[in-house]
């Protein structure tokens, strides 16, 4: 079974040697292609279009409140939470995305950046968060670690609070065809990052796990929260470039991914 050691070894990997692209694998961008500017601009489309979306569903989260990103990487969605909250954290798994994120937003004094090595978020209380958002990280995150943290960013977010994280449900062919295509996408990275480092690289971990939505029901259910919407995005697209899109039906894609905004009872 993969360890969170793992898991961060990997990302790392990914960090160090292309970390923008590591977040949004637009094959457009590959090898080092994005630009600053234009990376960032993806997370102020995102975090607009959740923001309009919150409001259709009648919801308005406190400017007051604390946010968080959870698996920030870079800080590409925490610097536009900014724009809607006093005070933003954004954690990570990886040392070099952490680092990064505190280097793009050091002149942001509403941003702040946390390395989270563990399967809990212990360094924070219960009910701190106003507003959680966690896209395209759970999906990288083994099942067993997905109900930990899942479990956890509940417990972090207050009376009513709002989260909002997106999973796959589910993928859509069989066994053998899955198998092919995930280790054809693993070896496809490591001949990338191979040419991008020049060196050995340690296991990458680039499955896609997950969670279908009567599982998610089921380990939410008690948790003192109400699920107040489910939304099939474009999320889990090879060459998701940011632009988050809600779907009507189900993607043509391999991947079904599902968005998810709870609220916290009161």
């Amino acid at each position: 079974m993969t360890s969170l050691k793992e898991i961060q070894l990997s990302f790392e990997d990914f960090a160090q040697a292309d970390p923008l692209w590591a977040i949004l694998t637009d094959s457009q961008k590959r090898g080092r292609r994005w630009t600053k500017e234009q990376f960032f601009a993806t997370g102020e489309l995102e975090i607009s279009r959740i923001m309009e979306y919150l409001r259709s569903l009648g919801l308005s989260p406190l400017k007051t409140d604390a946010a968080l990103d959870f698996g920030c990487g870079v800080g590409r969605l925490t610097g536009s939470l900014s724009q809607y909250f006093d005070k933003c954290c954004g954690v990570d798994i990886s040392p070099t995305m952490i680092q990064l994120a505190k280097d793009f937003h050091g002149n942001n004094p509403r941003c702040s950046f946390w390395l989270n090595e563990v399967d809990d978020l212990r360094r924070f209380p219960d009910g701190y968060f106003g507003f959680i958002y966690t896209s395209i990280t759970l999906q990288h995150i083994p099942v067993r670690y997905v109900q930990k943290y899942l479990l956890e960013l509940v417990r972090v977010l207050k009376a009513g609070g709002i989260f909002v994280f997106q999973i796959p449900e589910r993928e859509k062919r069989g066994v053998l065809r899955r198998v092919d295509s995930s280790l054809g996408l693993r070896n496809q990275v490591k001949r990338l990052m191979r040419l991008l480092t020049g060196n050995r690289l340690r296991a990458l971990c680039v499955e896609m796990n997950c969670f279908p939505e009567k599982k998610i029901r089921e380990l939410l259910l008690g948790q003192n929260v109400r699920i107040v919407d489910v939304k099939f995005t474009n999320s889990t697209e090879r060459s998701f470039n940011g632009n988050i899109q809600f779907l009507e039906r189900e993607p043509e894609g391999v991947l079904v991914s599902k968005q998810y905004c709870v609220v916290k009872m009161v």
